[in-house]
């Protein structure tokens, strides 16, 4: 009798060989072949569980995300410092090319290459959405415990922690050996450094 796979697990076994190809050669140098050597079957077998190969990037992509955010939860759930938190959520999208299994790295691979699917992009901005309310829920808690010297939380605020985290991101993508993960998470203190030490006259979120 044949072995019964469940779907959902064979999905995301395929989404996880994904991301092992996207860590050798990048979004767009993803092929199915590839895809199908890392998992051990021939590519006939995606048709059973995907449309084509938009749809199982955009799978790929949001379940790394899904990651990151359980990620995210795991490692605030007994933090209860606003601004830690504020900072591990910044920490936890910045790739680490060491390692095969980083899913901030590929979630950045996936943001860098979002423009070339519209609806790879709607995912992305979806996702992007609800990560921005993350960090505006811990920046709130960080100032409702006076760990910041902000009395509102300010889009630009919002605005600058993006492309700090966006700038360190992409330059560790492009550049590791001049930006390894090590030198990212500093700059990003840097940042949460200067949220503590500075009044802000900045305009509140609308």
């Amino acid at each position: 009798m044949p072995k019964l796979v469940d779907h959902n697990t064979r999905r995301e076994e395929i989404a996880r060989a994904t991301w092992t190809v996207i860590q050798k050669y990048g979004v767009d140098g993803v092929r199915l072949r590839d895809i199908a050597d890392q998992v051990g079957f021939t590519t006939g077998v995606f048709s059973h569980y995907f449309r084509d190969k938009g749809s199982l990037l955009r799978y790929a992509f949001n379940l790394s995300f899904e990651r990151i955010n359980e990620n995210i939860a795991l490692s605030n759930k007994s933090v209860s410092s606003g601004l830690k938190q504020f900072r591990d959520a910044l920490v936890a999208l910045v790739p680490d090319n060491r390692n095969p299994a980083s899913v901030a790295f590929v979630s950045m691979c996936f943001g860098i290459r979002n423009l070339n699917d519209p609806l790879l992009m709607a995912d992305y901005k979806k996702k992007r959405k609800q990560y921005s309310q993350l960090l505006k829920s811990y920046l709130s808690d960080a100032a409702a415990q006076h760990e910041i010297r902000m009395g509102q939380i300010t889009s630009d605020t919002l605005g600058l922690s993006f492309a700090v985290l966006d700038g360190v991101c992409i330059a560790a993508l492009q550049n590791p050996s001049s930006y390894p993960r090590k030198r990212a998470i500093k700059i990003i203190d840097t940042l949460i450094d200067d949220l503590i030490s500075r009044d802000s006259q900045m305009s509140s979120v609308n």
